[in-house]
């Protein structure tokens, strides 16, 4: 598997880095209520929540296909996953931050591990893409 990357520290780092959208897609999808209310969220947040979780489904998909296939190519997809999660980040970090919601330390604290995993691996792999 780790094999089509030609560089095992960017497959390690992919591999965690689908670990943690594994992770986050079965906490949006399967225990959303309960995420929802342990970090003080409305459950009107339900859909939406469930929508994110379906999106990074996509996209945590779209990477195991990579290490399948190869990562050659597949520039655009990089970029979008790369936008997907600084976005993420980004929003996340606002609102531990700007609007002090305690509730979400931990989440804050794995998006930017998370963030970083994702930089470094694109950042071994760029010149393929």
């Amino acid at each position: 598997m780790f094999s089509k990357y030609n560089d095992n520290l960017a497959a390690i780092v992919f591999s965690l880095y689908f670990l943690g959208i594994a992770g986050y897609v079965f906490q949006l999808l399967f225990t959303t209520e309960t995420w929802l209310l342990a970090n003080e969220v409305n459950l009107n947040a339900l859909t939406i929540a469930r929508v994110m979780g379906g999106a990074w489904l996509g996209l945590g998909f779209g990477l195991l296909l990579t290490f399948k296939d190869g990562p050659d190519g597949q520039k655009i997809f990089f970029w979008t996953i790369g936008l997907a999660q600084i976005s993420t980040l980004v929003v996340i970090l606002y609102h531990h931050f700007v609007l002090s919601t305690p509730a979400i330390t931990d989440d804050a604290l794995i998006v930017s591990v998370l963030t970083l995993l994702f930089i470094v691996g694109f950042y071994k792999i760029k010149s393929r893409l």
